[in-house]
């Protein structure tokens, strides 16, 4: 399979039609659309296989499934998707997928795909200078009828079959419960140069629950996120798909645990280094600390501790 000559990471398949230039105009929007077909780990490569033999004209920019992304059209060239209005002024994106319900294009199947477009999608916003947001059907209207300087950024199938009813289209892709305010967020996370860690953080993030996200910044700074991760894996806590196995409900006390530990260290070494500077002696803090009455405090301590954990 060829490599992309514009995203070279990406491996390319030519379509058996598409156009040569945009007719004069410019790039204005990046367009969703889902396949209407299979989520398997090969349906970019299957889907631009498809492209590259079927007859009746139609073409994309881009196949995202879970793992891979396959560019078939150049962006500066027009993909046949979305009508003559559409195809004008869009940058393709398929989706492999179908009609579903928020929770299902959340879930394995979809989530990864929904990553890997959300990073090219990006990628084609930075060079085009595409804001990332969702254009209504008025914004993607004006975005031809005002062209060079209508509104720009991102939208649905649907959109432009709604935005340009004269040009006949039908298609209500990628439908009513897609997640776009996921998939914007995602947009927004490459686009800030956010490339690493994607698939983890997002995983500790769901797993901690929407409202919940480290708000120490020392805390990702040091990697903490990139530890979590490689302990949960080591525990088995996280699947080879990148996805939080049926433990993952215990990830949020496992994080907070961290953190809570950590903060407690970083209180000892202050205290040690204010006592420091308060002229105790090693000897003397040696001392303390092995004072019977100190230790059976502590043990005491301990041992209230591990009781509450036992019983939570």
């Amino acid at each position: 399979m060829a490599q992309s000559a514009e995203y070279p990471d990406l491996a390319m398949v030519v379509p058996n039609a598409y156009g040569t230039g945009r007719d004069g105009k410019s790039v204005m929007y990046a367009v969703v659309h889902y396949t209407a077909g299979a989520e398997r780990n090969t349906s970019a490569e299957d889907g631009a296989a498809y492209d590259a033999r079927r007859t009746d004209g139609v073409s994309t920019h881009y196949f995202h499934d879970s793992n891979s992304t396959v560019q078939c059209v150049y962006t500066q060239n027009r993909a046949n998707a979305a009508f003559h209005k559409g195809n004008r002024l869009g940058i393709q994106h398929e989706l492999c997928g179908t009609v579903q319900t928020r929770a299902q294009w959340l879930d394995p199947a979809s989530d990864g795909t929904l990553w890997r477009a959300a990073k090219q999608i990006a990628r084609d916003c930075v060079k085009y200078g595409l804001p990332v947001r969702r254009l209504t059907t008025s914004q993607v209207r004006a975005a031809w009828y005002s062209w060079p300087n209508g509104p720009k950024g991102i939208c649905g199938h649907v959109d432009v079959t709604n935005a340009y009813p004269e040009d006949g289209g039908t298609h209500t892709d990628p439908g009513a419960e897609f997640p776009w305010d996921v998939l914007l967020e995602r947009v927004a996370y490459y686009v800030n140069g956010d490339d690493e860690m994607d698939v983890a953080h997002a995983a500790l993030l769901r797993a901690m629950g929407e409202d919940w996200a480290p708000n120490e910044a020392e805390y990702l700074a040091a990697g903490g996120v990139q530890a979590t991760w490689d302990a949960m894996e080591a525990a088995g806590m996280v699947g080879g798909n990148g996805r939080i196995n049926k433990d993952g409900a215990n990830v949020k006390k496992l994080v907070e645990d961290m953190a809570a530990l950590t903060s407690k260290v970083d209180d000892l070494a202050a205290d040690v280094a204010e006592l420091a500077t308060g002229g105790v002696t090693h000897e003397a803090l040696v001392a303390a600390l092995t004072d019977p009455a100190v230790i059976a405090a502590m043990t005491q301590a301990a041992t209230a501790g591990a009781e509450a954990a036992e019983d939570s």
